[in-house]
């Protein structure tokens, strides 16, 4: 868009818009101050700038955790300003940086950490019977909630990493894990049907995706191939995953608003139910 567009756009839609151009420039006619380019641009800026503050704002209007609201919001406003400028990895930075925040927030939360720690053991899905409700009293199977948020990178070997991860506090899990477990018991409040694992593996897909796509401009260690190959996936279609991932960050704050309000239930249904130890894998 020329300047001249955004000036008559701009001017016409917001008088009081126009009238303080033409005071910050002090100028009196319109085509003095078309004249000024770079000042205008920046003025223009200034203004996009402005919603993109009372966007963040409204995005986490009713977030439940108020003590990282305000660190929340700048991000956000980072995040869509690399977006304006089509800076991907810097984009993909802020964006995880929200998440990474949110996450580790919650997992310091103490009834978070006992109930995922009394649950590990317990089976991922509940149970479905005919012409009764789901019910998180009511699970099956011998699938473990650890074994669902902690996959082996064998698949021939089991999930072992299970009854590993399952002996770690909540807060020494690692980033990604913390992310899965968030997805579960915030979105899913625990009470996951196997119907819903394909949505499930979407979702955390598309979190990790985000998480390998952080380190974009990194320059330390050497990426795996498997993170070379991520980003080379993603970065054709990279006007795609503004988009993608910008729903996903949507997606994740729902999750925890819905989810924030059940804790006491988990909590409640945790306290009812005896800690089951998890084998360790067979070599």
């Amino acid at each position: 868009m020329s300047t001249i567009d955004k000036i008559t756009r701009l001017t016409q839609q917001n008088a009081e818009f126009d009238m303080e151009l033409r005071k910050r420039l002090n100028v009196a006619s319109a085509n003095s101050v078309l004249s000024v380019d770079e000042r205008i641009n920046q003025i223009y800026e200034y203004c996009i700038e402005d919603v993109i503050k009372k966007q963040a704002e409204e995005f986490y209007a009713d977030f439940p955790l108020q003590s990282i609201k305000d660190i929340l919001i700048r991000d956000y406003i980072r995040m869509e300003s690399f977006r304006r400028k089509d800076n991907f990895g810097d984009f993909c930075l802020s964006l995880y940086q929200q998440i990474e925040c949110m996450t580790n927030k919650l997992c310091e939360n103490s009834a978070l950490s006992e109930i995922t720690s009394k649950m590990w053991g317990h089976p991922a899905y509940l149970k479905i019977e005919k012409g009764k409700e789901l019910s998180i009293y009511s699970r099956n199977g011998d699938y473990t909630i650890a074994s669902l948020l902690f996959p082996g990178n064998n698949k021939q070997s089991g999930n072992t990493n299970a009854f590993e991860k399952s002996r770690k506090s909540l807060q020494t899990q690692y980033a990604i894990d913390k992310i899965r477990i968030i997805v579960y018991f915030f979105g899913y409040k625990a009470m996951m049907r196997k119907s819903d694992y394909d949505s499930f593996v979407e979702i955390t897909s598309l979190l990790n995706d985000i998480y390998q796509c952080r380190n974009m401009n990194h320059r330390g260690n050497a990426q795996s191939q498997w993170q070379e190959n991520t980003i080379a996936k993603i970065i054709p279609l990279k006007s795609l995953y503004f988009f993608k991932f910008l729903g996903v960050l949507a997606q994740y704050v729902e999750y925890i608003k819905e989810g924030w309000g059940y804790i006491p239930e988990l909590k409640k249904y945790s306290d009812s139910i005896e800690k089951r130890k998890i084998s360790a894998p067979q070599l």
